[in-house]
């Protein structure tokens, strides 16, 4: 899969600019605060239909301007593309080839793209919610089906949570209806991700064994917010039909995969509390090359990577980690830096100056040799 083409209008500092990509290696350079961060979230948001960060439609819209529009050319297995995005307000609309898509959800996973973000550190050393949130971004980007699941699941959680904020009113029987379509979309949810969670731990040890170069052993841990056993949706009924004393007392649902935590450890020891500032790097950039491996033995695909500026994140080790398993990816590649000589790799490329929300021309394809 390659993005061929993309053509950006009032897109954050992108007022009008089109854009004709690398096959291979796209290095996007300039002075902090230009626009190549942006330049990154509009190609994410073309193949993931979503920003890589938690914002609001109405904030990718250029100041003054009432819509934003993102349209790219990508070469897919099934052919040439062209997806359509406009962003109005809080609304989207998606076009695929010329026709409008209803539901975006259904789109998930035609494309799959991996980003490797300075903020990525937070998924160490940040609270359970941001880890869920990782995780189920990474599961329905796989199985767009477990967006639809888990949006279910929240829907009758909100009704659950309603009817119980009646108090002492509440009956087990009131609460019946709600209890069935949580235990039927949450024990699905929580069974689809213990899967990838078993499916990236051995991923994820071996490449941060070979990025850190230590005998210290990477792991991840879901844990359920009851004993799930080997019968998930048998364990979770009995566990609502035990909590309900103690959840019309606090007029909410105390159980269900909205209270789970999934946790990064390394060498047994909980990495959100123990994990150094170079263990938590090391951690979050082997987590993302370890999305790399699952979405190729899992869909057999190669994804786009981004990498946002996460040279001036590594140290020397860890820098010479990363540009030697992106000299060995086949895929395409979008890399920023504000320092263009930072960028360990060799061949062709293409090289974008951004200033000020624009690529300044000519744009060339150039040599750039290993630096030792």
């Amino acid at each position: 899969m390659k993005l061929r083409s993309l053509t950006l209008r009032n897109f954050r500092s992108y007022a009008a600019e089109n854009f004709a990509f690398h096959d291979r290696v796209n290095l996007i350079y300039g002075e902090n605060a230009q626009g190549k961060t942006n330049l990154l979230e509009a190609v994410h948001f073309l193949l993931a239909f979503r920003p890589f960060r938690q914002v609001k439609h109405e904030e990718l819209i250029t100041i003054g301007a009432s819509e934003a529009r993102i349209k790219g050319e990508i070469e897919s297995p099934a052919g040439l593309d062209e997806v359509h995005i406009v962003l109005g307000g809080e609304k989207r609309t998606i076009k695929l080839n010329g026709k409008l898509v209803y539901n975006a959800s259904k789109a998930l996973g035609r494309y799959n793209v991996v980003a490797f973000l300075p903020s990525d550190i937070e998924l160490v050393k940040g609270g359970p919610q941001t880890r869920r949130r990782y995780l189920d971004a990474l599961i329905f980007s796989l199985e767009p089906v477990h967006l639809t699941e888990l949006r279910k699941y929240h829907r009758f959680l909100v009704q659950r949570n309603a009817v119980l904020s009646r108090g002492r009113n509440v009956t087990p029987e009131s609460l019946e209806i709600w209890d069935e379509k949580l235990i039927e979309t949450g024990s699905r949810v929580i069974s689809r991700r213990l899967e990838y969670v078993k499916k990236m731990t051995p991923l994820l040890a071996r490449i941060y064994a070979d990025s850190s170069g230590s005998r210290s052993e990477a792991s991840l841990r879901y844990a359920t917010s009851f004993a799930a056993g080997d019968d998930v949706e048998a364990a979770y009924a009995e566990s609502l039909k035990a909590s309900f004393a103690k959840d019309r007392a606090r007029g909410h649902t105390t159980v269900g995969p909205h209270r789970d935590n999934l946790s990064f450890f390394i060498d047994e020891r909980d990495a959100s509390v123990y994990a150094s500032q170079g263990e938590s790097k090391n951690f979050a950039l082997a987590l993302r090359a370890s999305e790399i491996d699952l979405i190729k033995t899992t869909l057999g695909k190669t994804p786009v990577l981004l990498l946002d500026d996460v040279t001036s994140e590594l140290d020397e080790r860890r820098r010479k980690f990363l540009f030697g398993m992106l000299a060995g990816f086949p895929g395409q590649i979008f890399i920023t830096t504000t320092h263009s000589e930072e960028v360990l790799l060799k061949g062709e490329m293409k090289t974008f100056r951004i200033r000020k929300g624009r690529a300044e021309p000519p744009t060339l394809v150039v040599k750039v040799p290993v630096t030792k």
